[in-house]
């Protein structure tokens, strides 16, 4: 298990601020977060390459605060590979494996010959990295990182350089990575969609903070904050604080709700859902994947998404009126400092 106890650093003006977290052995944990909120900060502390100015960092039942960064078994990998221009594939893997004091180990033939298969590179062995793509370079990088079998590997953003198509092939091998040789991995990305699929367990950070930490299902239905709830998605968040909203909403004191845009109908005919309104559509944005649509109420106004198929079988146009609602089970609760609600374009 790794334990990350009260970590505080400070870099300049920004500080990384009281982080605790546990991560069981074996778990893919990610640290998901806008860019700048301090995710690559905190890996890198764990892996020893920054100074931290008070905390504690358990790996396996030992402290290695205080140890070099070559005694804490631990390995970093980055989004630009680091991989040595003048060697080929298979002496980048294998170079770190002559630092270690029990570098002629058989173990890591054995695993230099499962994580070539496991990567499918076994047909570049002998390629220099300017001949190799970027997913090539990105499946080498991992090989290295693993090759020692390191307590826990740390990736810092691995897939972010990557075009969409090798992005998917290399998440898939990622995930088959990691259910077959039980690594512990700690990945930072700031991509939802990305940690959702490989994450079992998710810790948001935002200015420093991991301000909350729980399985990928339950932070995407039961964001504890509006920021939370905002960097995933939930793009109808609103302050209810009038007696006959609370009691509308089935809330007991002040607070928010939030409802994701795929989850409001939109029909030309009243509706059914458990809340529902009367619109006039404010707005309308193709985004090439799905139509956002503005529904400007009354009250407040809500953004839907619909597929394009959708949207042109409804014949929706800017300044007709539609209805549009949603059910209970699809509404966040939120108890936090308030937010700007969401404003009808003119």
């Amino acid at each position: 298990m790794i334990h990350v106890k009260n970590l505080n650093i400070t870099l300049g003006t920004f500080r990384i601020k009281n982080v605790n977290l546990k991560i069981k052995k074996g778990e893919f944990l990610v640290l998901l977060g806008p860019t700048a909120a301090g995710k690559s900060v905190i890996i890198e502390a764990i892996a020893g390459l920054v100074p931290i100015q008070s905390g504690q960092i358990i790996v396996n039942n030992r402290d290695v605060t205080k140890l070099r960064p070559e005694e804490r078994n631990i390995t970093i990998c980055y989004q630009d590979y680091n991989l040595f221009p003048h060697m080929n594939v298979q002496n980048n893997i294998t170079y770190g494996l002559r630092f270690k004091k029990d570098k002629h180990n058989p173990q890591y033939r054995k695993n230099f010959k499962e994580l070539v298969k496991l990567l499918k590179i076994e047909s570049i062995l002998e390629r220099m990295p300017l001949n190799l793509s970027g997913g090539e370079q990105q499946r080498v990088s991992l090989a290295r990182g693993l090759i020692g079998n390191p307590d826990v590997l740390l990736l810092d953003e691995p897939l972010s350089a990557l075009d969409p198509n090798i992005k998917a092939t290399i998440q898939e091998e990622l995930k088959n990575i990691h259910r077959t040789l039980h690594t512990t991995i700690i990945m930072v990305t700031h991509d939802f969609i990305e940690a959702n699929y490989l994450a079992q367990s998710v810790a948001i950070v935002h200015d420093g903070k991991i301000i909350q930490q729980g399985k990928p299902e339950e932070i995407f239905q039961s964001p504890s904050s509006v920021f939370a709830a905002q960097f995933i998605g939930v793009k109808n968040i609103f302050r209810i604080e009038e007696p006959a909203e609370l009691e509308f909403f089935g809330l007991t004191k002040p607070g928010y709700i939030g409802i994701r845009p795929e989850n409001v109908y939109i029909s030309l005919k009243p509706i059914k859902t458990d809340y529902h309104f009367q619109a006039e559509i404010g707005d309308i944005r193709n985004n090439q994947i799905y139509m956002e649509i503005l529904c400007c109420n009354t009250r407040r106004d809500y953004l839907a998404y619909l597929t394009i198929n959708r949207f042109f079988e409804l014949g929706l146009t800017k300044g007709m009126t539609v209805y549009f609602g949603f059910n209970k089970k699809s509404l966040i609760h939120i108890h936090e400092k308030p937010v700007q609600d969401l404003k009808c374009k003119a």
